[in-house]
């Protein structure tokens, strides 16, 4: 039996959330400290030291360097003597703050005091011990009701198109509404502008981080310290742009007057580890505020980050329209651009990487003139906005061609459903009978765990693939939309009489080149694939070396 305590030293633990704020006074840290300093004196006790968590909740201890502290100092000896305020102070998760009174103090010879809840652990047959557990849930509960009702209020703000901020995004201010909402600034949406158009002309996001380097305009946390005239107090800003803070900006869809919060929230009231909402419950409020970019820009640099092709910038920083879209035709590698830099005057071309890379063991040259393949590529654009321009009815056309290519996709997903739900069936019974044999005694604990897990396995990936399947089937209107866009951006380049960056990654999906012909000069094939339809209408020329 541990010796009863008759020199105490004390460890005087005072709490104080975000929460416990809107209590008032009779809550603060000066007024838990006035209370406990009384007493102790009464008392004729020792503080060996404050222990302090100020704004932050009672739901967890991990995440409370006070609490954290205290508990080293009473585990070492250097304290026996635990006081607080009340039971809520020292926490509101009914299972930690039990197990501490509980097992740990005692454990320690520590004392326990909870003050204003008549809680003392050295009188362990008073009724307010009898109470503890009771009390212990009750707090847990107030935490809870507490964060239920806050989440309610944060949610109706957002809806109510309240934006919850403490720094406002990068070209914008705090507007001095009852709102807050979003006032354009205008040094910093010029730059904004300036990274949406850099992005659309087919900059990859390092080389745009370089330009604003190169012009050395200030990022995003030392321009808004700047304004508001103060230093900037972020210790590990390198004072550069880099390919995060340029593509922070590049996804951030309030550019477009669009106001989209409560995109993350914490795991639970205990756990506060922030995880990402699904997009279905985020709160968006469209033209909320003044935009700095159009949709359209917004809809280039979207089609940029999607597009299959990355692209290269030679030595002399320029990216060719047709870099990371052209590839070889007999073995699928990326074409690969060689040739035109200052010290090496050779004509442009493109080639196989893997012929570049491996040799003729595993494919050929298939080398072609950068300037052909790019004037051939232009003159097939050209050719469909002609027809996209003159033919009336090729709405119609493109979207029968359209739809007698989805029939086949469509026929062919139909038939993986088919298999995918026979599939199912038969792991469902498998699974059922698994049950059985362990269940008589037909097979061991281990294999039934084992089988079980694979069947599971199998039928949650077979059941993802159903989904994916269903929703690509289910869009009817999805062809109209694609069809529409493509015609859009077809007429958006009538005129073009240059292949630039920008047209190739909003036009095309990919270039297949085919082999080099040889000494005879045959034709050679040249294939254009355009995004949204689903197969190139005119898109195989004749091209002489």
């Amino acid at each position: 039996m541990l010796p009863k305590q008759t020199e105490y030293k004390v460890g005087m633990y005072m709490r104080l959330s975000h929460d416990d704020e809107r209590a008032g006074e009779s809550l603060s840290i000066e007024n838990q400290r006035t209370i406990l300093t009384r007493y102790i004196e009464e008392q004729g006790w020792t503080v060996y030291d404050e222990y302090i968590d100020d704004g932050i909740s009672g739901t967890t201890f991990e995440e409370r360097p006070g609490v954290q502290r205290l508990l080293e100092d009473a585990q070492n000896g250097r304290i026996n003597l635990i006081i607080c305020k009340d039971l809520s102070r020292l926490g509101r998760n009914y299972i930690e703050v039990g197990r501490y009174i509980d097992y740990i103090f005692p454990l320690h010879n520590i004392r326990f005091i909870a003050l204003t809840d008549n809680v003392d652990t050295e009188n362990a047959d008073s009724a307010s011990m009898d109470m503890l557990p009771i009390m212990n849930v009750f707090n847990e509960w107030h935490s809870a009701n507490t964060s239920k009702k806050l989440r309610a209020v944060f949610e109706a703000n957002a809806k109510a198109g309240k934006y919850k901020t403490v720094v406002p995004p990068y070209g914008y201010l705090k507007g001095t509404d009852s709102k807050h909402t979003p006032v354009i600034e205008p040094t910093g949406a010029a730059v904004v502008r300036r990274i949406f158009e850099l992005r659309a002309a087919g900059n990859n996001i390092r080389t745009i981080a370089n330009i604003l380097n190169a012009d050395h305009i200030p990022v995003p946390s030392d321009h808004y310290y700047s304004l508001i005239g103060k230093p900037n107090p972020i210790r590990n800003c390198g004072h550069l742009w880099d390919n995060t803070s340029v593509t922070r900006i590049l996804n951030n869809s309030i550019y477009l007057g669009r106001l989209t919060q409560l995109r993350t929230k914490t795991v639970s009231y205990k756990n506060h580890k922030v995880i990402k909402k699904d997009e279905s419950e985020w709160v968006v409020i469209e033209n909320n505020h003044e935009p700095i970019i159009s949709q359209e820009l917004w809809d280039k640099v979207q089609l940029m980050n999607a597009s299959v092709a990355t692209g290269r910038h030679t030595k002399g920083n320029v990216m060719h329209p047709l870099s990371g879209l052209s590839y070889c035709a007999d073995c699928g590698s990326k074409m690969r651009h060689n040739g035109g830099c200052e010290r090496n005057r050779t004509t442009p071309v493109y080639m196989c990487s893997k012929y570049a890379k491996y040799g003729n063991e595993y494919c050929s040259t298939h080398t072609i003139r950068q300037s052909l393949l790019e004037s051939l590529v232009l003159a097939d654009i050209q050719r469909q906005i002609d027809i996209v321009m003159n033919e009336p009815d090729i709405r119609e056309k493109l979207l029968a061609y359209k739809r007698g290519d989805k029939r086949e996709r469509d026929t062919a997903a139909k038939k993986r459903l088919h298999d995918i739900d026979k599939r199912i069936k038969e792991l469902d019974r498998l699974i059922k009978s698994v049950y059985e044999d362990k269940v008589a005694g037909l097979i061991p604990d281990k294999v039934c765990a084992g089988l079980l897990g694979d069947y599971q396995t199998e039928k949650d990936g077979l059941s993802a693939e159903r989904e994916e399947l269903v929703k690509r089937t289910d869009d009817e209107d999805q062809d109209e939309r694609d069809v529409d866009e493509y015609i859009r951006r077809m007429k958006s380049y009538a005129g073009a009489e240059v292949l630039t960056r920008e047209m190739a990654l909003s036009l095309i999906e990919y270039v297949k080149v085919d082999a080099h012909p040889g000494k005879h000069k045959a034709p050679r094939t040249i294939e254009v694939f355009y995004k949204l339809i689903d197969k190139p209408l005119t898109n195989k020329h004749n091209a002489l070396e």
